[in-house]
C-alpha cells in the first residue's frame, strides 16, 4: 500500500500526527489496516524530518511478528527508510535501557546477564541476573531518576507507535509517558482486549484513561484487508455478540470460509486436524494457525503431528530456543575445557525444563542435575557425546559447533526435537563467520560474547523461529498474527476464566481467534466442550443442510 492508497480515515491519521495533534489514537477492528496505517504515518513523519534532526520512529507492540508480516508484504511503505524505523517489545525496550543506561540508576557498571524462567525454576534465581519481570520496572527506575538520559532518549524517537493499547498495561502506559517523545500514535481496538484476565493494569479503566489522554480519537472504516469478502469478520463479530445463529455466521459457512467438527475424539480429531492441513495446501493456501486453550493442549497436537510428520513451529516457547542456543555453547566450552561435564548436564536440563510448560519441574530435569536417575540409555548417550566433544576439540569451531547442534537427537530423548533443530539453524548462522576458527579458548571466549548477545535477543524479541508454515499457539498468543486457515481446537478440560454468560473477556478471545483467518476457520469440538463455545452445537443441523444441499448440487 501507498500512502496515496489509504482511504479517508486513514489518510486523517497521517495528516493529525504529523500535523498539530502530539497524541492521536486510532481505533479499528481486526484487519482493517491500522498497523498499515501507521507505517504510513511514520514515514510521512520521516519524510518531514529536516537533515538537521534526523529523529527516528519506535514501534512498541507485544509481538514483532505482525509489523514483520505487514513490512514483507508492503516493502514500498518503508523504502528508504527501514533503518530509522526501530521494532521493539516492551521488554525488549526496557532490556535496552538498562543495558545502555542501568550504571545510572544503581545496577552497577557491569551489565546483568538475563536469566530465563526455566533456570530460576530449575535452580532458583541467581540475584546477579535479570529476570523477565525485572525489566520494565527496572527501565521505569532509570527514565524515572535521570533529566538526562530523559532528554537523549526523547532526542532518538520523534514519534513512538504503540500497537494494541487496549492490553497496555498502566506499567507499560507509565514507561511510555516517561519517554518524553513529542508524538504518540496509538493503536486500539477495545473487542481485542484479551490480556486483562492476567495482566495487571489491563482494564476497560485503564483503556478509557488511554482515551482521554489523547488530543484526537479517530475511527478506521470498518473493512477488513485480511479477509476482504467480509465473511469472516461478520461473522466474528457476530459471535463475540453471542449470535451464534446470526445471518453472518450461517453465510460463512455455506460458502466453506467456517466449518464446524462436532464431538470427535482424539484420534479423529488428528485425523481432521491433518485432512485440513492437507486441502489448505491443495487450495494454496500459504500458512496455517491451530490454536488451542491451553499450553498443554498445544504441546499434545505438536507431539502428534510429530508422530504423523507434518512440520510445524510451536510459537511462544522462546526460552526453549534460547536455552538451546546456550547448551550449544556449552558444549563447544565442554570441548576446549571451558566448561565442566556438572555446566553440560545443567545446561541440558534447563532446556528441557523450557520445553515443558507448566510450573512443575520435569522430572527428567531434575536427573540431569544428579536429583533423580537418568535412563541407561541416556546416560551411555552423554558419555559418548563428552567424548566426541572432546577429540572435537582438537579441531576448529565448525567441527565442535557440528556436534552440538545434532547432539539432542542423539540423546535419546523423546521430546525437544523441534525447538532444538530451530536452534541449531540459529546456531549455524551465528557461528558461521568464525567456523574455521581453531577451538582455543579466545575462539571460544567470542563464541559466548555472541550467545550472550542472541540468548537476550531469543529470550525478549524471538521472531526467528516462526517460519515454518504450520504454526501451534494458544489462543491468547494469536495477538498479531494471521493465517490463511485457522484451525480451533477445543478440549473438554478447557479454563476460559470464570466468567458466566454472556462471557465478555472469553466472547473477545473467540473473535482475536476468528478474526486471525484470512481465508477459512475450523472449529474442533470434544463431545463435551466449554459453555463458552457450546452454542457452536446450535448449527449442527444447519452446517448439516448446507452441506446436504451442496451435495445435491
Amino acid at each position: 500500500m501507498r500512502l496515496e492508497d489509504l482511504d479517508c480515515s486513514q489518510a486523517l491519521v497521517v495528516d493529525f500526527i504529523t500535523g498539530q495533534h502530539d497524541k492521536v489514537l486510532v481505533l479499528g477492528g481486526a484487519g482493517t489496516g491500522k498497523t498499515t496505517t501507521a507505517l504510513c504515518s511514520a514515514r510521512k513523519f520521516l519524510e518531514m524530518q529536516t537533515t538537521g534532526n534526523p529523529s527516528r520512529v519506535l514501534f512498541l507492540t507485544f509481538s514483532r511478528t505482525a509489523v514483520k508480516q505487514i513490512t514483507q508484504r508492503s516493502p514500498g511503505v518503508l523504502a528508504g527508510f527501514q533503518d530509522r524505523i526501530e521494532v521493539m517489545t516492551f521488554h525488549g525496550l526496557s532490556h535496552w535501557l538498562i543495558r545502555a543506561f542501568g550504571r545510572y540508576a544503581g545496577f552497577g557498571n557491569k551489565q546483568l546477564d538475563l536469566q530465563s524462567d526455566a533456570r530460576s525454576k530449575l535452580l532458583g534465581a541467581d540475584v546477579e541476573r535479570l529476570t523477565y519481570n525485572d525489566l520494565i520496572p527496572g527501565a521505569i527506575k532509570i527514565l524515572s531518576q535521570g533529566v538526562r538520559v530523559r532528554d537523549i532518549i526523547s532526542s532518538r524517537w520523534g514519534l513512538i507507535i504503540c500497537d494494541e493499547a487496549q492490553d497496555t498495561s498502566t506499567e507499560q502506559w507509565h514507561l511510555i509517558s516517561l519517554l518524553q517523545t513529542n508524538k504518540v500514535l496509538m493503536l486500539g481496538d477495545f473487542n481485542q482486549m484479551i490480556y486483562s484476565s492476567f495482566v495487571p493494569g489491563v482494564s476497560r479503566r485503564q483503556f478509557e484513561h488511554i482515551r482521554e489522554d489523547a488530543d484526537v480519537e479517530i475511527h478506521l472504516k470498518q473493512q477488513s484487508y485480511r479477509d476482504p469478502s467480509g465473511a469472516i469478520p461478520s461473522a466474528a463479530e457476530a459471535i463475540l455478540r453471542r449470535d451464534f445463529m446470526a445471518d453472518s455466521v450461517k453465510e460463512a459457512i455455506r460458502t466453506n470460509r467456517f466449518k464446524i467438527y462436532f464431538e470427535t475424539i482424539a484420534d479423529a480429531r488428528l485425523s481432521i486436524i491433518r485432512r485440513e492441513i492437507e486441502d489448505a495446501r491443495l487450495n494454496e493456501m500459504k500458512d496455517v494457525g491451530i490454536f488451542s486453550g491451553s499450553n498443554k493442549a498445544v504441546a499434545e497436537i505438536a507431539e502428534s503431528l510429530v508422530e504423523i510428520g507434518i512440520d510445524h513451529a510451536l510459537v511462544g516457547i522462546p526460552e526453549a530456543h534460547a536455552e538451546a542456543i546456550k547448551a550449544m555453547t556449552t558444549q563447544c566450552s565442554y570441548a576446549q575445557g571451558l566448561a565442566s561435564e556438572k555446566d553440560l548436564r545443567e545446561s541440558l536440563a534447563i532446556f528441557t525444563t523450557a520445553c515443558v510448560r507448566g510450573r512443575n519441574v520435569p522430572d527428567m530435569a531434575m536427573a540431569l542435575i544428579g536429583k533423580g536417575k537418568l535412563p541407561n540409555v541416556i546416560e551411555r548417550s552423554i558419555s559418548e557425546l563428552t567424548c566426541a566433544l572432546e577429540t572435537a576439540g582438537q579441531g576448529n569451531i565448525g567441527d565442535v559447533g557440528e556436534i552440538a547442534m545434532r547432539s539432542w537427537r542423539g540423546l535419546g530423548f523423546t521430546f525437544g526435537h523441534k525447538p532444538w533443530e530451530r536452534a541449531g539453524r540459529h546456531f549455524a548462522r551465528m557461528i558461521h563467520r568464525i567456523r574455521g576458527n581453531s577451538c582455543d579458548e579466545e575462539s571460544i571466549q567470542l563464541l559466548m560474547r555472541m550467545t550472550d548477545r542472541n540468548f537476550a535477543e531469543s529470550l525478549i524479541d524471538l521472531d526467528i523461529t516462526e517460519t515454518e508454515r504450520v504454526k501451534l499457539m494458544t489462543f491468547h498468543q494469536t495477538k498479531g498474527r494471521e493465517a490463511d486457515l485457522a484451525i480451533h481446537v477445543f478440549n473438554p478440560d478447557d479454563f476460559f476464566g470464570r466468567g458466566k454468560e454472556p462471557f465478555e473477556a472469553a466472547s473477545r478471545l473467540l473473535y482475536v481467534a476468528i478474526s486471525r483467518a484470512r481465508k477459512r476457520v475450523v472449529v474442533i469440538l470434544p463431545m463435551n466442550p466449554h459453555p463458552l463455545v457450546g452454542p457452536y452445537r446450535t448449527l449442527m443441523d444447519i452446517q448439516r443442510d448446507i452441506e446436504m444441499e451442496t451435495q445435491h448440487l
